[in-house]
């Protein structure tokens, strides 16, 4: 297939690819081994220093602490945080609350005395009807004295009924009892009035006729009386008549008037 000539060209080229790679690796080989004129440099000795069992449990601990210093300090940072937001609203609430063109000293004394009153006049009923006097009493006196703060206390009481479920309900119960001991001091009442009302009446009639009764006694006593009277009168004159014969009765009459 090649000519002799080709075949051998490419044989001479392969012997000296061969030779060359092989002078290449030598000489590279003898330069390796082939020692420097400056001295080596040290190598450099790094010390590695492992903690002690107590150094270890000291990092554990400080870093526990550091730790738990951190969640304190975010925790106290939450609480002043929700702490001023909560004080930043009341003050906002009692600024929306109270009316500007109302005096709230002394009128709140006055309101503070009204329940104390409502207490003292219901001191010897039970504590329900204490309780409602007391807050009637204190609620009417607020009206009076400061209608606009204690309608504003009322909207801030709405307020909070809505964003608190829990209270809703409670003030829902709190209402319903209340309604029933009103419908009962209403029923008691009416009772009561009727049952006045029938004992006066009684009472009316029983005067009318014990009145009736005195007054026909007496009636009875000034006719007996005056028939008596008169008799004796009739008696006497006619023994006056007896005794003076010769005067006339018109005379004995009136000696017996004026002598009476």
């Amino acid at each position: 297939m090649f000519s002799p000539a080709i075949k051998k060209s490419l044989t001479v080229a392969a012997a000296g690819a061969v030779w060359a790679s092989t002078a290449t690796t030598a000489f590279a080989e003898e330069k390796r081994t082939k020692l420097s004129i400056y001295d080596e440099p040290e190598p450099q000795v790094v010390i590695v220093e492992s903690p002690t069992k107590l150094e270890e449990h000291v990092y554990i601990a400080q870093k526990c602490a550091n730790d738990t210093l951190e969640k304190g300090k975010s925790h106290v940072e939450r609480w002043t945080q929700k702490y001023q937001q909560l004080e930043n609203d009341i003050t906002t609430s009692i600024n929306n609350t109270i009316d500007k063109n109302e005096e709230i000293y002394p009128n709140i004394l006055y309101v503070g005395v009204a329940a104390l009153a409502g207490t003292i006049i219901a001191r010897n009923r039970n504590v329900v009807l204490r309780f409602l006097t007391s807050t009637t009493l204190a609620v009417g006196t607020s009206y009076y004295l400061l209608p606009k703060t204690t309608t504003n206390v009322y909207h801030q009481l709405e307020r909070l009924e809505r964003k608190y479920p829990q209270l809703q309900a409670a003030h829902q119960t709190v209402k319903g009892t209340v309604d029933d001991v009103y419908k009962q001091i209403d029923n008691t009442v009416v009772q009561l009035r009727s049952a006045v009302d029938e004992n006066a009446a009684k009472l009316r009639e029983q005067i009318q006729q014990n009145t009736q009764f005195v007054k026909s006694q007496v009636n009875n006593t000034v006719g007996a009386t005056s028939s008596e009277a008169k008799d004796k009168f009739e008696e006497a004159k006619k023994k006056v008549e007896s005794m003076y014969s010769t005067r006339s009765n018109p005379g004995v009459e009136e000696t017996l008037k004026k002598n009476n």
